[in-house]
């Protein structure tokens, strides 16, 4: 469908009968631009294109009703109305390529009002020939397979509706939607219901076959689900397994440049801590010995020849108060006893004179009583003496250079972990490796979550399945002479196959063309080396040219609406509709680089024909000089307070562009 011309009649905000426009484009410049502030009647346009198409199934009716009027009567101009006008129109003229030969085709419909109510008709001619009513009704049964609304719609790109999609992440359910009805995969899915519908009907006639069926498709409505978890399980753990990869490279590369720039690792830090607790534990020991012996043996050691004396001193104290003893305890008079017990063995002998002599005998020699200590604190004394005279002071000299030795070495230590931790670069760097292993460890739980799942789920298909085969034993032997079950069961099963087939075909055909143009929009050439749809999730994969995954949150927003658009456009050109595609405010969330890279590269490829829908603030002069290259058609849309209409200016882009020759 090429669009050629738009004529409307008291619609919207278009008072009076004949407000055109001209959209004849060619391949070389296949852009028609209109620019318009808020409320110049844009949005009017492109409601129009709806209903002079599909009438009432553009708004979802069958046919024509209460409330499809009242929708056609919103809008409907309010100054026509309220000044009695009694003709609204919107005429559609436009190319289609049919047995090879183009055909044009003038579409119109317009409204009355008949005693209060609103009415419609509905007019066609093709080549100039007016079409009769039966063959308006071809027309538009035609009209509605080759291209149903819904297509239709998928050719209206609303910049808003497509930034939200992005935003709130519904890429995947767009292009499920999306590719049904581009791909006709709607189709199949709609055979398939029937078919499943003629067997129901068909088993309805035996009761234990319907059961069967409904069991079996139950069990087969369970497997699918079943199926489609452990695809999504599968990819998801694909998709773990690629970060895991990414963040072990990253990880290692973190690593190294640790290492290169002296940082410390941090089970090498821990170690390198771990020898300074053990150094310090050993100092500590050391200093303690020393301190005990400081503390007790030292002063004993410096005074070991005088501790000596007063050993030997003690020792002659001993001795003396042995002496006092026997002094005290060998009495004159039991020593006179005792002499006269020896006389009577007519000896003679002096008793004092023996007395003397015996003390004489037992006094020590030059004793001077100093201390005159007991037992205990003679042992105390000569235990001290032991001691001293065991004490080595090489080893002690020895803790003290080994105790400088340790603080060295402790210092040294301390010095490598000091600059490290005081290193912002090292701490990032160790911040990431430690954020990105916790990040590892986390993935490889959940491979292992998903992997119990799809175990299980492995498990319960096979079970299933097990049972789906003996139902379907069963329905066969119901159905052994009816061919038309047996068919049906193989339309299902080449029909779901061939659908799969298609999906996966063309979605893989999709991901090339958007890979292409992906490298021609984005300013990061190469930045994205493959693209890959999920065939069951519809999720979109992007990888580096190192086969990395790029986590879609590191696009901007604007590269998130590019790669949309992309997806978008390179479906269109995997299904091979050829339709006009029609952009509202397209490019009023991108910035600069991203607009001229639309206009210079991907508006020209979008076919024939490209409406666009601008306000006075989305396509500065710069961006217009671009379009002026590539635009067959240029309408400004203004309101005209004083007419209380719109009014179309051709040839002349808001305040930016005159017309000109070409336009």
């Amino acid at each position: 469908m090429h669009i050629t011309k738009l004529l409307l009649g008291n619609i919207g905000a278009y008072y009076g009968p004949s407000h055109a426009f001209d959209f004849e484009t060619t391949k070389e410049r296949n852009v028609v631009l209109l620019g318009g502030k808020n409320g110049a009647g844009k949005t009017t346009i492109l409601e129009s294109l709806r209903i002079v198409l599909f009438g009432s199934m553009a708004y979802g009716f069958m046919v024509d009703n209460e409330p499809y009027f009242k929708k056609i009567l919103s809008l409907l101009n309010r100054k026509a109305v309220q000044s009695g006008e009694n003709k609204y129109q919107i005429r559609l003229e436009y190319t289609s390529i049919e047995e090879f030969e183009p055909t044009r085709y003038v579409i119109i419909r317009h409204w009355h009002f008949k005693k209060g109510k609103l009415r419609e008709e509905f007019s066609v001619q093709r080549n100039g020939v007016h079409l009769n009513n039966q063959e308006q009704s071809d027309f538009q049964n035609r009209l509605r397979e080759e291209m149903p609304p819904r297509l239709f719609e998928l050719c209206l790109f609303d910049g808003e509706d497509i930034s939200r999609i992005v935003s709130d992440e519904k890429i995947p359910e767009y292009l499920s939607e999306s590719g049904k009805i581009l791909f006709n995969l709607d189709l199949f899915m709609n055979l398939e219901k029937d078919l499943q519908t003629y067997r129901m009907q068909y088993a309805q006639k035996n009761a234990s076959a319907a059961k069967e069926i409904a069991d079996q498709q139950e069990l087969m409505n369970k497997i699918a689900e079943l199926q489609t978890i452990v695809e999504e399980k599968a990819s998801l753990i694909v998709l773990s397994e690629d970060e895991i990869t990414h963040l072990n490279d990253e990880i290692k590369q973190h690593k190294k440049d640790f290492d290169e720039h002296g940082g410390l690792q941090r089970e090498e830090r821990q170690r390198l801590a771990s020898q300074v607790n053990v150094i310090e534990n050993e100092r500590k020991a050391n200093t303690e010995q020393i301190r005990s012996f400081t503390n007790s043996l030292l002063p004993f050691y410096i005074a070991k020849d005088l501790l000596s004396k007063v050993v030997k001193q003690l020792d002659l104290e001993k001795e003396n108060e042995s002496f006092e003893y026997v002094s005290s305890a060998l009495e004159i008079e039991k020593l006179n006893a005792l002499v006269h017990q020896l006389q009577k063995s007519n000896v003679s002998l002096d008793i004092a004179q023996l007395h003397k002599g015996i003390l004489e005998i037992m006094q020590p020699e030059n004793i001077q009583l100093i201390h005159r200590a007991s037992f205990a604190q003679r042992s105390e004394i000569h235990n001290l003496f032991k001691q001293i005279e065991q004490i080595d002071p090489k080893q002690y000299i020895q803790l003290y250079d080994r105790n400088a030795e340790l603080l060295i070495e402790a210092q040294r230590l301390r010095k490598a972990i000091e600059v490290n931790d005081q290193s912002s670069e090292f701490r990032e760097i160790l911040a990431q490796i430690e954020t990105k292993t916790k990040r590892v460890e986390q993935l490889r739980l959940l491979i292992e979550h998903y992997n119990k799942e799809i175990h299980e789920a492995t498990e319960t298909i096979r079970l299933h399945t097990a049972a789906a085969n003996k139902i379907t034993d069963k329905i066969r032997e119901y159905h052994k002479a009816e061919n038309s079950f047996a068919m049906t069961e193989k339309l299902l099963l080449v029909s779901q196959r061939f659908r799969d087939r298609q999906w996966r075909k063309k979605l893989d055909d999709v991901a090339n063309e958007a890979t292409k143009m992906v490298n021609i929009l984005f300013r990061k050439k190469e930045y994205i080396d493959r693209i890959h749809i999920d065939h069951s999730t519809f999720e979109l994969h992007l990888y580096n040219r190192q086969q990395h995954l790029i986590t879609k949150e590191r696009l901007s927003a604007g590269e998130k609406e590019m790669l949309m658009l992309t997806v978008i456009w390179a479906m269109f050109k995997v299904s091979g509709w050829k339709l006009p595609f029609v952009f509202d405010t397209l490019m009023g969330r991108l910035d600069q680089d991203h607009k001229r890279a639309l206009i210079q590269h991907f508006i020209p490829r979008c076919g024939d024909q490209v409406l666009m829908f601008t306000t006075d603030s989305e396509v500065s002069k710069e961006q217009y000089e671009l379009l002026k290259d590539i635009t067959a058609k240029c309408y400004t849309l203004e309101f005209d307070q004083a007419m209380d209409s719109a009014k179309i200016v051709k040839g002349r882009y808001f305040t930016i562009s005159e017309e000109s020759n070409q336009l």
